[in-house]
């Protein structure tokens, strides 16, 4: 599918302004290409959508890592809000997932329509806490621990050093961001979709049901076999959980 980017911030696919635009979050350490394959499993006739490229990392590498993930929504929802047109849809994995909440928060504030909120193996805003000082002071064996445990890399690849200090600054500034993050405690008014992995250790079905709480337009959640990356095994299957929630199947799991 081909690609355009409109902004450093923003690439597309799709309808420039179709009748509809998904508005796709990548995971922490993550960056555009990592969600590049998801527009051709998402897209419908006629829309858009709009991958998030993080600064500090592909060809935003030169730039410095974001400290603030609400800095980081706001400037995102004025991209989103010159560059596309009508409903948008939210989807984020995992740091993505929280991303989306503050995002959602912006697009509603400016008048934009929010559909669906797809948090993928994201805990809710408040309970993605995690401690800023732990995470400066973690090895590099520790970080090779939590790649290897909530990763796909090759643990091959993993064992040069130089792949490693590529890789690990740009996840210790995305832990940061998001151990530092005190989110607007708002619901969105719009519906969210939150899908984890039944053998994610890190976001549990509890963290999936919390997500209740942030949302005033009922929480479907969902689980699919597989760990934190669970789409990476079937992205087809999430795909369908997020048109079905956008289509009205009325044979979901909802909480309200």
């Amino acid at each position: 599918m081909r690609r355009t980017e409109p902004t450093p911030l923003l690439w597309r696919y799709g309808a420039a302004r179709g009748t509809r635009t998904y508005v796709l979050a990548p995971f922490a350490g993550g960056s555009a290409y990592a969600m590049g394959d998801w527009p051709r499993h998402l897209l419908r006739e006629g829309e858009g959508a709009l991958v998030l490229q993080y600064p500090g990392r592909g060809p935003r590498a030169a730039e410095p890592q974001a400290a603030s993930l609400a800095a980081l929504a706001a400037e995102a929802a004025d991209a989103v809000l010159a560059h596309s047109a009508g409903p948008v849809v939210l989807v984020g994995h995992s740091l993505g997932g929280v991303l989306a909440h503050s995002l959602a928060l912006c697009l509603e504030d400016a008048g934009r329509p929010v559909e669906l909120l797809a948090a993928s193996a994201a805990r809710p805003p408040a309970a993605a806490r995690l401690d800023a000082d732990r995470v400066l002071a973690m090895t590099d064996g520790e970080w090779l621990e939590e790649l290897t445990r909530y990763s796909t890399f090759d643990p091959g690849l993993l064992e040069d050093p130089e792949v490693l200090d590529l890789i690990v600054p740009v996840l210790r500034a995305d832990y940061l961001m998001l151990a530092r993050h005190r989110p607007a405690h708002r619901p969105v008014s719009c519906p969210v979709l939150a899908v984890g992995g039944a053998g994610d250790t890190w976001v549990t079905g509890g963290h999936l049901a919390a997500w209740s709480e942030w949302t005033t337009g009922g929480l479907t959640a969902r689980t699919l076999p597989g760990g934190h990356f669970f789409y990476r095994d079937d992205l087809t299957a999430l795909a369908r959980l997020i048109h079905g929630a956008l289509d009205g199947d009325h044979a979901r799991e909802v909480y309200r």
